[in-house]
């Protein structure tokens, strides 16, 4: 079997999807799959990354998010017929239309709906429901976004919910970021809240810094990821005066390191733009409790199981939110219920479970479709 999948960043780049992917394409090649990845990039060339193929195409502009190739579109003109499927991970315009012309089965990962384009959406949409009219399948993320989503309202019947997953092996590190070495001194023995993600609108970072305000003296909060906000972001810190109580990390090299030494692990997103959160996912690796927010469609709460792997509480809801971490960091007995919870709840986020059902779903697709 022979699978092209469509993305957008070549490795080693990594936003949410592209970690999945990454993940996914060594699994399924050392299942014996031949799983390659076509994606826009810096240069045009075949090259390698852990273990499976990939052709970078180099990118020539950015329209509304959307990267645009003209090596894409000869490349893929190229190898397509070489593969069985074309799976393509959406959202992704190029990809999207590109496999209206695919000779064999395409599957469509749908991993968020366009949010933020609404008018040059309204011009995409006819082209987007021909591409899902032409899948044979269309995997979601969880079953909260497939109820919600409108886009993809009409086609329910193709639809099967597959979780993101991640490769556990590469989750364990024992090598300390160099950022955390130089904000220990800082933390004097106290509770850490992480939060980590871009620091952009529909992450709610705003409301989880103003909850500081009524977390415990001994909980500190840390924020990790750079960001168009960053400027408004420190600015919100020093006019509440939680210089001693927030820390901005920015970037790091390690983000397991942060995650593990964290004692309650936060994503305080407000819109169903954070479709999944696959973060989420690291943090139930290395068992900490989670504290999340209810925002309508989104998969957090796939995730995260209230009051089993942690809490689900209001957006924009500052207050909820303190109460929810102060709750947890001091019931000893809650806390470690929703430890043990969240090593359990991994497993069914692990990539070769969820690699598993992936290549079930090929096998089914290229016999009965």
């Amino acid at each position: 079997m022979k699978v092209l999948h469509l993305g957008k960043l070549c490795p080693p780049k990594e936003g949410g999807i592209e970690i999945f992917s990454y993940d996914l394409l060594e699994y399924l090649n050392k299942k014996g799959i031949r799983a390659d990845l076509l994606c826009f990039g810096d240069e045009t060339a075949k090259k390698e990354y852990r273990s499976f193929e990939y052709f970078e195409s180099k990118m020539n502009i950015k329209l509304n998010s959307a990267p645009l190739s003209l090596d894409f579109i000869k490349t893929f003109k190229q190898i397509e017929k070489n593969y069985d499927i074309t799976h393509v991970h959406s959202p992704n315009p190029l990809a999207e239309i590109l496999s209206l012309f695919a000779s064999k089965k395409v599957i469509i990962h749908w991993h968020s709906d366009i949010v933020r384009q609404k008018i040059s959406y309204m011009f995409y949409k006819p082209i987007q429901q021909l591409v899902l009219k032409k899948a044979e399948r269309i995997i979601c993320t969880s079953p909260q976004y497939l109820e919600s989503s409108n886009q993809i309202k009409g086609f329910k019947e193709k639809a099967v919910v597959i979780p993101l997953g991640l490769n556990p092996d590469r989750l364990k590190s024992d090598k300390e970021d160099k950022k955390w070495l130089e904000i220990r001194d800082k933390l004097k023995n106290k509770k850490v809240v992480l939060s980590v993600g871009r620091l952009v609108y529909y992450k709610g970072f705003e409301y989880l810094i103003e909850s500081a305000k009524y977390l415990n003296d001994n909980t500190i909060v840390l924020i990790v990821g750079a960001g168009p906000l960053y400027e408004d972001l420190i600015n919100l810190i020093k006019k509440l005066a939680l210089e001693e109580k927030v820390y901005l990390i920015g970037k790091v090299e390690n983000i397991q390191t942060f995650i593990k030494k964290c004692d309650v692990f936060c994503l305080p997103s407000v819109e169903r733009s954070e479709a999944f959160g696959l973060v989420l996912v690291e943090a139930l690796f290395y068992g900490k409790p989670l504290v999340t927010t209810e925002v309508y469609g989104s998969g957090m709460s796939y995730v995260n199981k209230n009051n089993i792997t942690g809490l689900v509480v209001p957006p924009k809801n500052p207050k909820a939110l303190a109460d929810a971490i102060n709750k947890i960091l001091m019931d000893k007995d809650l806390y470690q219920k929703f430890s043990k919870n969240a090593l359990e709840r991994f497993k069914e986020f692990e990539i070769s479970s969820v690699g598993d059902k992936i290549l079930a779903l090929y096998e089914e697709v290229l016999i009965w479709s």
